[in-house]
């Protein structure tokens, strides 16, 4: 065998092992939204949820720390899709917002789905609020990092963050009414009233 037909091999390997390890994570997500949107936290275990995505609780925790942490997955796919777009440099209320709406535009409407269920899941779940807190907490103080970690930072992080729960809300509704609504066009929205009420840039 050649050389590069052996580096072809592994790299086939790792893509279907990374493949596998996609599905697996999927699969643990999606047991453990269909688990809290029926029992809620306090009445779901790790255990239901493995035996429900056909793992076991030791695979579980190869995955996620909690089973809010799994359920919370979808959260942490929208971060990690803004910050591969935001500019290097990126110092400005635009930049972050035109990152965002980029990260919008790129989700299935299955994505958007599971990001509102989850969203409506938190609002009756003290458990899944408070982690989901902490989650958005510990994304915040990673943008500011990027951003230099001064005031001039956090405010910018946190003005953005209120823009788009604002307008996940806005869309929400809009959807449950009937309305065909666009969710990164509800956030541009959002965004331009935010800008010219505070005169952001």
């Amino acid at each position: 065998m050649s050389a590069r037909a052996s580096i072809g091999s592994v790299t086939d390997i790792t893509s279907l092992r990374e493949r596998r390890r996609l599905a697996t994570a999927a699969e643990i997500e999606a047991a453990a939204l269909e688990l809290f949107a029926c029992g809620g936290s306090e009445h779901t275990t790790v255990d239901d949820i493995a035996a429900a995505a056909g793992v076991s609780p030791r695979t579980f925790f190869r995955y996620f720390p909690t089973k809010e942490d799994a359920v919370l997955g979808v959260k942490r796919d929208f971060y990690a899709a803004v910050s591969e777009r935001i500019p290097p440099g990126a110092i400005g209320f635009d930049d972050l917002a035109g990152a965002t709406a980029e990260a919008l535009e790129s989700f299935s409407a299955t994505f958007l789905h599971r990001m509102v269920r989850v969203r409506c899941l938190g609002e009756h779940d003290a458990n899944l609020r408070h982690r989901a807190l902490l989650l958005d907490a510990e994304q915040c103080r990673q943008r500011q990092r990027h951003l230099g970690g001064d005031m001039h930072a956090r405010l910018l992080v946190e003005t953005l963050a209120v823009a788009l729960n604002t307008a996940l809300d806005d869309w929400a509704i809009r959807r449950h009414h009937g309305e065909d609504a666009d969710l990164a066009g509800v956030f541009r929205a959002t965004c331009a009233q935010q800008r010219a009420l505070f005169q952001l840039g």
